[in-house]
């Protein structure tokens, strides 16, 4: 991994491993506290009222501020499929911070489960981890989360974190859990998390991220035949709110024609 003071800057490193010093301290001891949380009270949402505690802190001591609109369009009571694009680990914290009112569980690789304390917190607050190599496991995984205790669910569509800016091919499991669960799929753009942690890089630099929540698509009457438009559907929407949050480049004139 890159964490070459030179190639980041000098003065980049320097801050950015003060700022890991606090945050993984931290990380531990509230991670321990929400592990707690989840085996004294799991029929609640306690564990979920410390968590963000944790991503707010979180953001703060790594300087990173997160700007959102859209959020208003989802109601505290009712559950949802998210759907987003993913740029960085920040985007974890970025999204959620943005919902605060939604209780989210977050769909995520099986090998997450194996880090020490983090993993144990993962599984005993419900979040779903699958193996992306298994697509049976995955699709057990996925339905098994169905008869538990509602709540919406983030998937990071891409399937991992995307290598630039431009969107990735979008993975049909988010499409097919909402299809299945009957739930309405929200699209969700995460925009400048990829210069606060670019891929990589151990290197976190404070700035600004931005998220825009997309209306709710009713997916009643779908079926699983559905999803690939669904799902072409969701990525459209995400491209088409990030063009409105990233500037491009200005066209260049045509070059005159030679012998004009």
């Amino acid at each position: 991994m890159s964490a070459n003071p030179p190639s980041s800057g000098l003065l980049a490193w320097i801050g950015s491993t003060l700022r890991l010093a606090v945050f993984f301290p931290f990380t531990a001891v509230i991670l321990l506290v929400i592990l707690i949380a989840a085996l004294v009270s799991p029929k609640t949402d306690l564990y979920y009222r410390i968590a963000r505690y944790w991503i707010s802190w979180g953001l703060a001591i790594n300087g990173v501020k997160v700007k959102s609109s859209g959020g208003e369009k989802l109601e505290a009571a009712r559950h949802y499929v998210i759907l987003a694009n993913h740029r960085s680990h920040f985007d974890a914290f970025a999204i959620p911070r943005s919902i605060f009112h939604v209780e989210t569980r977050w769909v995520a690789k099986r090998e997450l489960g194996d880090i020490p304390l983090f993993g144990t917190a993962l599984r005993k607050t419900g979040q779903i981890l699958i193996d992306r190599k298994d697509h049976e496991q995955a699709v057990r995984e996925l339905k098994a989360s169905l008869n538990r205790r509602g709540c919406s669910v983030v998937f990071f569509a891409e399937g991992r974190r995307a290598p630039t800016t431009a969107l990735q091919p979008f993975k049909r499991g988010g499409a097919a859990f909402a299809i299945d669960a009957g739930l309405p799929v929200v699209p969700v753009a995460v925009s400048g998390s990829e210069k606060v942690l670019e891929k990589h890089s151990l290197v976190v630099r404070p700035g600004t991220i931005n998220v825009k929540i997309g209306d709710p698509i009713d997916v009643s009457g779908m079926t699983n035949d559905d999803r690939a438009a669904l799902t072409d559907r969701v990525r459209d929407e995400i491209e088409s709110m990030l063009a409105t949050m990233e500037p491009r480049p200005a066209e260049q004139p045509a070059a005159e024609a030679v012998g004009a």
